[in-house]
């Protein structure tokens, strides 16, 4: 019975440890891919510079993945600890649930300037800008799309740390 117990124990590590590695990864290639994002179009004989920093939604999100590939790093050596020891587990449940809901908020305001970026709003008289800018659209989009990987594998881990807490 003990010999399950461990085996379970050193499984829930691998798959955390790899979660969180993969999860650091990905925030940390949105975050890059969002940074360095600028590109100078010419409309009309008037240039202008489309650049990550003239969006306070892009701002938040390259912050937050700061912030979530920091509190990542932590939790990675917690987890170690948590899962040899059950009482650390609950507070990696809440840093997971943390990251997550910060990742979401981030993600949510990026994904709608985007939209307004891509699409246009004609009901408040905005235009779009991506038939302008085609390379910063597009590395927008992968770095949103890797954005998304990384809060799912942060939903993930939530679900994953709050049944291991359940269990403990």
């Amino acid at each position: 019975m003990g010999d399950s117990v461990g085996k379970r124990t050193l499984m829930n590590l691998k798959v955390q440890v790899s979660m969180r590695v993969l999860t650091l990864g990905a925030a940390l290639a949105s975050m890059g891919l969002m940074i360095t994002n600028r590109e100078v179009a010419s409309v009309y004989g008037i240039a202008f510079e489309a650049k990550y920093s003239d969006s306070s939604a892009f701002r938040y999100l390259v912050f937050a993945y700061i912030a979530i590939s920091a509190v990542t790093l932590f939790t990675l050596a917690w987890a170690c600890l948590a899962v040899r020891r059950g009482g650390f587990i609950f507070a990696l449940f809440f840093f997971d649930l943390l990251m997550t809901l910060t990742a979401l908020s981030a993600l949510s305001a990026a994904m709608s300037e985007g939209y307004i970026g891509k699409y246009g709003n004609t009901h408040a008289g905005w235009l779009p800008i991506c038939g302008y800018v085609h390379n910063y659209c597009n590395r927008t989009t992968l770095s949103l799309a890797l954005s998304f990987v990384s809060f799912l594998l942060l939903f993930v881990l939530t679900v994953l740390t709050a049944s291991a807490a359940r269990r403990s």
